[in-house]
């Protein structure tokens, strides 16, 4: 796969800055095509008018190559953590990418919240919008979600990162308990994104994390930690019916939740094993 340069500045800091052209960021065409996602989205990638879900048709890609991008405008049968639906209506731009890292998944505790980094970054190279975190996997804008990641290992060697970006979705087109919750793009900043501009910078963000997951993994969860609107509020630990209570406390080197428990217990929390709420809302 050829290399995509990065912006990194050496210090593991990567500034703002365009992972598209510019003359094609916030352009009004609101629907993917071969031809601009041929321009926008370099390397292996497949454009899909829709299917049941991006991650799993990847997962039947065994000798797909590193780096390889499927994307669609809209999913069937999309799924997010702990096997729930995930809503894919039209107008969203459903990405998944196949990563074959040369480590084991131990190693990599902090995949989902360095994707969510990456995904952060594209959102605002695509189009200025300055998303926060909800630990452990969504980008939040205003109390409400924008973009959902589910990261699945096939076997040991073969890693899948499904994103799901709410781009054009009008709201009336998200299920109705879904629908105060979420936003999209386009409400955000007033006027149609260009889908294959935000699938590009996706992809874009997405191998230049590739290639620092160990290198510049303190700087990536450090931009995790600061940017994650969990910590400091008291929150709900979700495990099937039970519920608990806790407070956040904040967020440790593989991007689990440090939590302080009503027995002043102090505990992590890892992705995987439980579903986290606010006090009183989604947030």
């Amino acid at each position: 796969m050829e290399k995509i340069p990065s912006y990194s500045t050496g210090d593991g800091h990567v500034p703002a800055g365009p992972a598209v052209p510019d003359g094609f960021r916030n352009m009004p065409e609101c629907v993917l095509t071969e031809q601009r996602l041929a321009v926008l989205c370099p390397g292996p990638v497949q454009l899909l008018p829709s299917c049941t879900s991006t991650n799993d048709l990847l997962k039947t890609r065994e000798d797909a190559p590193d780096g390889m991008v499927l994307v669609t405008g809209c999913q069937t049968g999309g799924r997010g953590r702990l096997g729930r639906r995930f809503a894919s209506p039209e107008g969203g731009v459903y990405l998944s990418i196949l990563l074959r890292p040369e480590v084991e998944p131990q190693k990599l505790l902090h995949l989902t919240a360095m994707s969510a980094v990456a995904m952060r970054r594209a959102v605002f190279d695509c189009c200025g919008v300055e998303a926060e975190l909800k630990w452990v996997n969504d980008l939040i804008v205003g109390g409400k979600k924008l973009c959902g990641i589910l990261t699945e290992w096939v076997g040991t060697d073969r890693v899948i990162i499904g994103i799901g970006v709410n781009c054009n979705t009008a709201p009336d087109d998200f299920p109705p308990e879904v629908r105060p919750m979420a936003t999209s793009l386009r409400e955000l900043t007033g006027g149609p994104v260009d889908p294959n501009a935000l699938a590009g910078a996706m992809a874009f963000r997405l191998r230049q994390m590739s290639r620092v997951l160990l290198t510049e993994k303190a700087a990536w969860m450090a931009e995790y930690a600061a940017a994650c609107v969990t910590v400091g509020k008291p929150v709900q630990l979700l495990r099937g019916d039970f519920r608990e209570e806790a407070f956040a406390e904040g967020i440790d080197e593989d991007g689990g939740l440090i939590v302080r428990l009503k027995s002043g217990q102090r505990t992590t929390v890892n992705t995987g094993e439980v579903s986290v709420r606010g006090l009183y809302g989604y947030v």
